[in-house]
């Protein structure tokens, strides 16, 4: 087993799971109803039962991750002589190997997605707290932003990095 495929196995496993208890933990200290949106005087004008918001967050992330490992099990599906031909850059490091690395990039792809939504709904919660709605939290979409970068270059960068694909039946 590649550490790469360890690490974003037990990545997207472990971040499911930190994702349902924290949004369980979340839900029991944000009030009702609970301000989502925030006027530029960072003051709640849009408000949502906290049960909509649990609801409705899980699903989406169930619905996220449902259909981003559907995706990952239709790459497998694919016969592995057409990798080459669609990464022609990197043909020569063998069909498997790309296949491999792509359906890795997913896994990654939705374990930083369950692990970024932990970070909001955290915001969330400290937003709704009066004694922390005076602190900054515009970090968050730029953190989420240098995620999904990093997430992008992963691609190349693992697939450059490789070593080249050598046939032992004809060397």
């Amino acid at each position: 087993m590649s550490i790469d495929k360890f690490i974003s196995r037990v990545w997207r496993v472990l971040s499911m799971f930190a994702f349902g208890i924290s949004l369980l933990f979340i839900y029991r200290g944000l009030p009702d109803p609970t301000a989502v949106h925030f006027g530029e005087t960072g003051r709640g004008d849009g408000f949502l039962p906290k049960e909509e918001i649990f609801y409705l967050t899980a699903a989406i992330v169930t619905i996220l991750n449902v259909l981003g490992l559907l995706l990952i099990k239709s790459i497998e599906k694919i016969p592995r002589v057409y990798f080459g031909k669609l990464v022609k850059a990197f043909a020569s490091k063998g069909d498997l190997l790309i296949q491999q690395i792509i359906v890795h990039w997913l896994h990654f792809l939705l374990a930083l997605i369950n692990t970024y939504l932990i970070l909001v709904f955290r915001v969330l919660l400290l937003l709704n707290d009066e004694r922390t709605n005076q602190a900054d939290y515009s970090y968050l979409p730029k953190l989420g932003i240098v995620l999904f970068l990093v997430w992008m270059i992963y691609l190349p960068a693992r697939l450059w990095s490789s070593s080249n694909f050598i046939d032992e039946d004809h060397a």
